[in-house]
């Protein structure tokens, strides 16, 4: 879809192909290489909003809470050098959750990039310093391309991989005037699947007697074509972290994340003779027993099994991959051997085996049973947050967040904000560690001046859990940097207008939190803990 529009600045013209693109809400902090920028958004607040945060990981991890839950793109404004440095956690957590997010960042003057002059913010090479964790990343210098490289942005955004773009814009260009009237377009996904080219893994999926799904995270249409591809070939599914709530954990083929130390997880996979891979990474210690597997990937550059000697591809938009699959195969003759009786021994078996990690899983049911199906629950770094990861049931594909392979501390509430933002009648929940939290408690000013609540809850054993029990365990009691000193957690959050409480029990947990989530406001509960014996 293409909009003609007058003589725009470069500024304006980013702002406008944002709305146009879909975008309504953006996280970030102003400055002073971005005035003119912020002047643009006053301009269109009618039509998009600006939430300013007190830190600008806070507003990238938000831009990624948001991207995650909203199905588009979150949107991060930051200031160059320290600003796109302090945001760059975060930019590299929704890069490792396969988040979209479109970061804007500014820049030093023109004249001056490169030189090494000593520019306030400045950083020589600022841009390669972030090509690791965003998918493509641009220098936007020249009004006569500032159009097509803005648009080149949402097209490498909305296909392949959704990972975070970014481009940045020198602080004397965005009043520079596009001369000419111009179109803005916009950009969609563009990606297709050729049936014929896979013909032969289509079949190798119709004749597998123990098919087996590992998902990764996916939208709400993916979540239904998975849930509908293992019901048709009768496989058992595990997901990752960051695919919780793909297919619903009370479906009877659901097995959850797999643990790695549960034998009859290892048996299952090992008897099965093909591992269907959606978008996923496996174990490497459970890759080493899979016999054959065929890898579904939005681009060949996240062919995660290429050295398998029996790998085979499928490339393309996932959807429309398994779209296509269902198709193929819904009239055909299958040959799956499972048994009811069989995959609900092993989903026994692994309730078993999480069952003895106490106290860490009476709080974990506790939170599940105060908490709607329909809540998203943010697990943080931490000793609940693990347990959460391998026993919290999970029923919407949007119901889960981790910080993926980044496992990242302080990614936990600022996320929750960006989650809320994105949707605002939906109970959202942080599970947090008393050290992870106070990276980023700055943003409880941030969820009370724009009334977003979430409920935040803090397991606080004053330490950093658990490098204080491997230094305990493993090093003799050495313990260095470990314990810490905190504030009082409850007073600090009714400092900021929050509603706040202290308990010490799971039963406690269960009643404060479902009091929270039913009062809709920001609210923190510090749960008081012990050291927690390792769930591994």
């Amino acid at each position: 879809m293409e909009y003609n529009m007058p003589p725009l600045t470069i500024a304006d013209a980013l702002v406008k192909s944002l709305i146009i693109n879909g975008c309504n809400t953006v996280f970030g902090v102003p400055g002073i290489q971005l005035y003119d920028l912020m002047d643009a958004f006053y301009r269109e607040s009618d039509q998009i909003k600006f939430i300013s945060t007190r830190h600008e990981q806070g507003a990238g991890y938000m831009a990624n809470g948001y991207a995650h839950v909203s199905g588009h793109m979150g949107a991060l404004v930051v200031v160059p050098g320290p600003g796109l440095m302090n945001a760059s956690a975060a930019i590299g957590t929704a890069y490792s959750s396969s988040n979209p997010v479109f970061v804007i960042s500014g820049q030093i003057p023109k004249s001056l990039i490169g030189r090494d002059t000593g520019a306030l913010h400045e950083v020589n090479g600022q841009i390669k310093m972030i090509e690791p964790i965003t998918k493509w990343s641009r220098l936007i210098d020249n009004p006569l391309n500032a159009v097509n490289d803005i648009e080149e942005g949402f097209q490498k955004i909305f296909n392949g991989r959704k990972r975070p773009v970014e481009i940045e814009i020198p602080t004397d260009m965005f009043s520079s005037v596009i001369d000419e009237g111009i179109t803005l377009k916009r950009m969609d996904s563009n990606q297709t699947f050729n049936y014929e080219e896979n013909s032969e893994m289509l079949q190798m999926i119709i004749d597998a007697k123990r098919p087996l799904l590992w998902v990764g995270k996916g939208n709400a249409l993916t979540s239904q074509l998975v849930t509908k591809l293992s019901e048709l070939i009768n496989a058992p599914v595990f997901v990752s972290g960051s695919g919780k709530g793909m297919i619903a954990d009370d479906h009877p083929l659901s097995l959850g994340v797999p643990l790695t130390t549960c034998p009859e997880i290892d048996t299952l996979i090992s008897k099965s003779d093909l591992v269907i891979a959606i978008d996923t990474r496996i174990p490497e210690n459970q890759l080493d027993i899979v016999k054959s597997i065929v890898e579904i990937v939005p681009d060949e550059a996240n062919l995660y099994y290429r050295d398998m000697i029996n790998q085979y591809s499928m490339i393309g938009n996932v959807n429309i991959v398994l779209t296509k699959l269902l198709e193929e195969i819904k009239d055909t003759q299958l040959n799956s051997i499972y048994s009811k009786d069989e995959i609900a021994s092993v989903k026994e078996a692994i309730k078993l085996r999480i069952s003895h990690i106490e106290p860490q899983m009476s709080f974990v049911r506790a939170i599940r049973s105060a908490s709607p199906k329909e809540t998203i629950l943010i697990e943080g770094v931490n000793q609940i947050g693990y347990a959460c990861r391998m026993g919290y049931p999970v029923y919407t594909h949007d119901g889960y967040i981790t910080s993926s392979y980044f496992g990242n501390l302080g990614f936990a509430y600022p996320t929750a904000l960006g989650a809320k933002v994105a949707a605002p009648d939906r109970p959202v929940v942080c599970i947090s560690g008393d050290g992870g939290f106070l990276f980023n408690s700055q943003e409880m000013a941030t969820a009370m001046q724009y009334g977003i609540h979430v409920v935040v809850v803090v397991f606080n054993d004053n330490a950093y859990g658990n490098v204080y029990r491997d230094q305990l365990n493993k090093y003799n009691g050495r313990i260095i940097a470990s314990q810490l000193q905190n504030p009082d957690f409850v007073q600090l959050a009714k400092s900021y207008g929050m509603d706040a409480v202290r308990i010490n029990e799971p039963n406690e947990l269960e009643i404060e939190l479902s009091k929270a989530i039913d009062r809709n406001r920001s609210c923190l509960i510090e749960v008081s803990v012990g050291m927690m014996p390792s769930p591994w």
